[in-house]
């Protein structure tokens, strides 16, 4: 019986010990979880999110092991946002999917918007302008009830994609959206304003721009994020630029450049070099117009180059570095100690063996002066060796900038060229036709816009792999049906551009039949087995609108009239053609009116459309 109680006491005395040891143990992980989460949330506030690197992977370990969620989620969110600055997007998405699917199995609905966000930014830079809106939308629905500050920030996010875009009056509204629901004291006011700003100038409103300028807080600007400050600027200059006060906007786009800034906001400092050199030009400096050109060009294509720049084999590279530094410094001591021995040998043998000695001394001499010639020949050889991967690994880059420059021409789902290459090639496209042709009728470039009807319902209804096939036969039809010289453009989702050279406007009304009535009658096969209808819409105009005057009406304002048809075709029927061309009493001095009021001057009959919708078209 005592034996019974002597051992229950001593294995009651040791699971007692165990789980006093247990319990510290877990202890001193929560307080070293909880410093290093501290230390991540001020390294992220201070901006050094790539110090984060060192300890990021140790955080995470105790995360897991304190079943800390929510600290998890918000590693996974760090490191996501790390790979994604430098350009590691694969890395990035499937860092925020973890969040997203961590966040869905812990039910926490912020998170969860949180992680949708992260996945709107990252296909925002991916130009997957579709899934972007799709994400955006979540944190939208999560927010607009319980924080409008939170919400006008999301809101924000998705103006900024419809204005990537190109859907200016979309972004207009998502924009004002989110001041309706904030107040002018509110820290996201100074975002928006700036914001609504950049819209307006886009959408040829001037006075609305500077308007929305005019609501910028000086005081917080000046105590705000560097970007923010470089797109105030920017618009500003912009707007000056646009009334035709071009030393104003000279004078502010300068000040900004001559400010050392990051090289992550190279996109800005393309945009102010490319304002100054269309100041110059109007003013007449066309050799500083010229030398800002060259400038823009230069920063443009650091802009390509700038995803490819990997920190952390530059940070590879110094480590390496310090480390032969080390290893050097302790050959060095080494040779110290070495010659130190040396040293006391030769004093213990100076007054017995002093000839034997000088012959010792003499051969390490010689061994020395051989090691040292060897060592020289060695280093001659390797710098040689050194040299020629050099230039290998130089033709190498050479090349990969080649493919990169191409790929960043090329939309990666239907191959078919992007805004990239549009914006690229216009200009030389447009020499042909910038003066009065011989042939009025036939020497046009047509612009004309395709969209797929409804498409937003094939992808919610079948799924994005769906939505994607559909995207591919879509634009094989286009390609089939297209002459070789004439331009097809993925405009952005299921927007096409077609760009069709020397064709009259009633040959475009044939082309654009010809177009609709093809997709019409095609039959969409699917990978289950499936077979899909779709049909399209079409908007085109002809540049230039006036032949007589080809400077009146500049190839975006015909890219305008374009997306006006289009509309209207959409409006009245869909699986329809609208063509707008210029009346016969058409106002010659203002283009800016008769683009942005078409609906207007389509009543009045100063702008013209044609049709294949049999009743009459509803503007």
């Amino acid at each position: 019986m005592i034996k019974t109680v002597y051992f229950f006491s001593f294995g009651l005395f040791f699971m007692l010990q165990t789980s006093v040891l247990i319990a510290a143990v877990g202890s001193e992980e929560k307080k070293q979880l909880d410093l290093y989460f501290a230390k991540l949330k001020t390294d992220v506030n201070l901006g050094n999110t790539l110090q984060t690197m060192g300890y990021l992977t140790e955080l995470r370990a105790l995360a897991i092991s304190q079943n800390a969620k929510e600290v998890e989620i918000e590693s996974y969110f760090i490191e996501a946002m790390i790979k994604r600055r430098y350009g590691a997007y694969a890395d990035g998405v499937k860092l925020n999917h973890y969040a997203l699917e961590l966040a869905k199995s812990v039910g926490n609905e912020e998170y969860i918007a949180w992680a949708y966000y992260h996945l709107a930014h990252l296909e925002l830079e991916l130009e997957r302008y579709t899934l972007a809106l799709d994400y955006i939308q979540h944190p939208i629905n999560f927010y607009v009830n319980k924080n409008a500050e939170r919400a006008a920030l999301m809101y924000l996010w998705q103006s900024k994609i419809y204005l990537t875009m190109g859907s200016y009056y979309q972004a207009l509204k998502a924009n004002k959206d989110a001041l309706q629901i904030i107040s002018p004291s509110m820290d996201i006011h100074l975002d928006l304003a700036v914001n609504l700003a950049q819209i307006e100038l886009k959408l040829g409103n001037t006075k609305d721009a500077k308007t929305a300028l005019g609501l910028v807080n000086m005081e917080k600007l000046n105590g705000s994020k560097a970007r923010l400050k470089l797109q105030y600027y920017l618009a500003s200059a912009n707007s000056h630029l646009q009334t035709g006060e071009f030393n104003q906007a000279i004078e502010i786009a300068l000040i900004q450049l001559e400010k050392p800034t990051s090289l992550r906001f190279l996109d800005e400092q393309a945009q102010l070099q490319y304002l100054i050199a269309v100041g110059y030009s109007q003013l007449g400096e066309h050799k500083l117009a010229y030398k800002y050109l060259k400038r823009y060009s230069l920063s443009n294509d650091a802009l390509s180059l700038q995803r490819r720049n990997n920190k952390v084999l530059q940070l590879e590279s110094h480590y390496k570095f310090d480390l032969q530094n080390q290893k050097l410094e302790l050959l060095g001591k080494d040779n110290t100690l070495k010659e130190q021995r040396l040293a006391q040998q030769e004093q213990a043998f100076t007054n017995h063996r002093l000839q034997q000695q000088r012959w010792v001394l003499g051969a390490i001499l010689l061994l020395s002066i051989v090691g040292f010639v060897y060592w020289r020949w060695q280093n001659q050889r390797y710098l040689v060796v050194l040299k020629q991967r050099v230039n290998e690994r130089t033709q190498e880059l050479a090349k990969s900038n080649e493919r990169l420059k191409a790929m960043s021409f090329t939309d990666s789902l239907t191959d078919l060229h992007n805004r990239h290459y549009f914006f690229s090639v216009i200009d030389e496209l447009l020499i042909d036709f910038n003066s009065p042709p011989i042939n009025t009728e036939r020497q046009r470039l047509v612009f004309a816009l395709i969209d797929i009807d409804k498409f937003k319902n094939i992808n919610d209804t079948f799924g994005h792999n769906v939505g994607d096939q559909v995207l591919e036969q879509f634009s094989n039809i286009l390609r089939q049906q297209i002459r070789s010289e004439d331009l097809l453009i993925r405009w952005g989702g299921e927007e096409f551009l077609l760009v069709i050279k020397n064709v009259s406007y009633c040959a475009a009304e044939q082309i654009a039949e010809t177009l609709r009535s093809v997709v019409a009658s095609h039959i969409f096969k699917l990978n289950n087995d499936e077979s899909l209808n779709v049909t399209c819409s079409i908007g085109f105009a002809c540049y230039p609108l006036l032949a007589t005057e080809p400077d009146l009406y500049n190839w975006e304002q015909i890219i305008e009239l374009a997306d006006g048809g289009l509309y209207l075709a959409k409006e009245n029927q869909r699986d329809a053609w609208v063509g707008i061309k210029a009346g016969n009493s058409i106002l010659h001095h203002q283009s800016k009116d008769v683009v942005k009021h078409y609906r207007a001057h389509l009543a009045q009959q100063t702008l013209h459309a044609s049709t294949n919708i049999e009743r009459t078209l509803n503007y």
